[in-house]
């Protein structure tokens, strides 16, 4: 097989993984929204990461894998950036409606292409300097001020877009050589200290509120919560795997263009389980925001001084 035929199946295979993730992304956090009143946000992280990680140790067993990181250093980097992402998006969830919570976090894309700019050194160029503005305005009207006072909670899914185009970025550079299993494991440890540690300060410190998702500490949990969490955790098993996978695979831009399938499952899942339908400005919005992400995404890669991020992460 010629090198261009592999480039071109490992691209097919990182394109189906990560449309595969992201639809249970999207039924996961429907999940999350419909049943967050149960929880608390790190008594949520904490367990469905412990159950994630737990599930991933024992597959690892079964197949021989080894969980260890070639490079810790710039995994557990990615694996922070993750876990801001969770944090920030999750507490964004039960405030606004899943759609534009999605809205917001798929400028991942736009962020991706700035960041391979200041990062990487690649020129922006005019699809993808468009795209960006273009982007920007579909958060405007996504948000649509016009109708409401917009809440300050749509920062949050803004915030975990940028903290996942980083991800992603050092994914792409830094991490190419790495499992997606030992990526999926690092991960899953941070999410478990993050939530762990957000638990215990606000125990400690007594600044817990009782029956506040974010600032919750241990809320009971009945056997129907328990099940729950051990869906999410299967599924973040599952994601985080093919997340890690998929950017391996292919280039962050491409990715970056498939991951906007959220945005369409969101919506469904917004009507299927809230009955919350976007107004006809909120949905232009939304189509300028996909069609920005597809145009940043499509924009042609440059070559910078010779070096494509495949050689940067050989160094």
């Amino acid at each position: 097989m010629s090198s261009e035929q592999t480039n071109a199946t490992g691209q097919l295979t990182g394109i189906a993984l990560i449309t595969f993730a992201v639809l249970l992304l999207s039924l996961s956090d429907a999940l999350v929204k419909l049943t967050g009143a149960h929880y608390s946000l790190g008594q949520l992280i904490l367990m469905r990461s412990l159950g994630a990680g737990l599930l991933l140790c024992l597959w690892a067993w079964a197949r021989g894998r080894l969980l260890g990181a070639a490079r810790p250093l710039w995994v557990t980097l990615r694996s922070l950036c993750l876990v801001a992402m969770w944090f920030f998006y999750y507490a964004a969830l039960p405030e606004i409606p899943l759609a534009l919570a999605a809205a917001c976090f798929y400028t991942a894309p736009l962020w991706m292409a700035l960041l391979s700019r200041v990062v990487l050194g690649e020129p922006l160029g005019l699809r993808r300097s468009v795209a960006v503005v273009v982007g920007a305005l579909g958060v405007f009207l996504a948000v649509n001020p016009a109708a409401a006072m917009p809440s300050p909670y749509v920062v949050l899914p803004l915030l975990a877009a940028f903290c996942y185009a980083l991800s992603g970025i050092i994914t792409w550079s830094r991490c190419r050589s790495e499992q997606p299993v030992a990526m999926a494991f690092n991960l899953n440890v941070a999410l478990v200290v993050a939530g762990g540690g957000l638990v215990a300060a606000l125990s400690m410190t007594g600044a817990g509120v009782e029956g506040s998702f974010i600032f919750g500490v241990w809320p009971s949990l009945g056997a129907v919560d328990w099940a729950v969490l051990g869906l999410l955790a299967t599924f973040l098993m599952i994601i985080t795997v093919s997340v890690a996978g998929a950017y391996r695979m292919a280039p962050a831009p491409v990715i970056g263009l498939f991951d906007n399938a959220y945005l369409v499952f969101a919506a469904l899942w917004g009507v299927a389980f809230f009955g919350q339908i976007p107004s006809p400005v909120e949905m232009a919005g939304m189509a300028l925001i996909l069609a920005a992400a597809i145009a940043a995404a499509r924009a042609p890669r440059a070559r910078v001084g010779g070096s494509v991020p495949t050689r940067i992460a050989a160094k």
